[in-house]
């Protein structure tokens, strides 16, 4: 390799870097992210929240059979922790 063959090849990494560089701004201007969604609480949804009763729900967790109890999913977690019989 050539000092000249060496010379091009940084100048060629080095404008890529400039470009690169500088499009940020354009692609910033042009392309801006979405706004995260406002969600609007009523009245209802507020007593909801400071509502111990209603906000207390069962964990969910494996029966002896290996049925899910309290898993709305269809996936399932590994290492469930498994249902109390005394329930």
């Amino acid at each position: 390799m050539t000092r000249s063959q060496w010379a091009i090849g940084i100048a060629t990494i080095v404008l890529t870097i400039i470009a690169g560089v500088m499009s940020f701004e354009y692609v910033n201007r042009r392309f801006p992210p979405a706004p995260a969604p406002v969600e609007q609480v009523t009245a209802q949804d507020a007593k909801a929240q400071t509502d111990p009763a209603a906000a207390k729900t069962p964990p969910a967790c494996i029966e002896r059979d290996g049925s899910w109890r309290n898993w709305s999913w269809p996936n399932v977690p590994m290492l469930s922790p498994k249902c109390e019989s005394g329930k």
